[in-house]
């Protein structure tokens, strides 16, 4: 029983309220969700629970993902 990050991708066919659905099952399980983008969710929840997830109807992928402390290198342009 971890608590982590997940990335959940949503079926391009899913309905307003399957989606809605899906967030109120995280919430209840005790999941914080961090961001909802066109059809991608990205939530933590117990580790436990990604069997719940995956077997909702419109979900199409929940695969953990992992934010480790990466620099981004700055980029910088310059004009001749």
């Amino acid at each position: 029983m971890v608590f982590e990050t997940y990335l959940i991708s949503l079926n391009d066919s899913i309905s307003p309220t399957e989606v809605e659905h899906i967030l109120k099952t995280l919430t209840s399980l005790g999941g914080n969700v961090n961001m909802v983008v066109k059809r991608s969710i990205i939530a933590s929840f117990d580790s436990a629970h990604v069997d719940i997830i995956k077997k909702k109807p419109g979900v199409k992928l929940v695969g953990g993902i992992n934010f480790k402390g990466r620099k981004v290198r700055k980029i910088v342009k310059r004009e001749s």
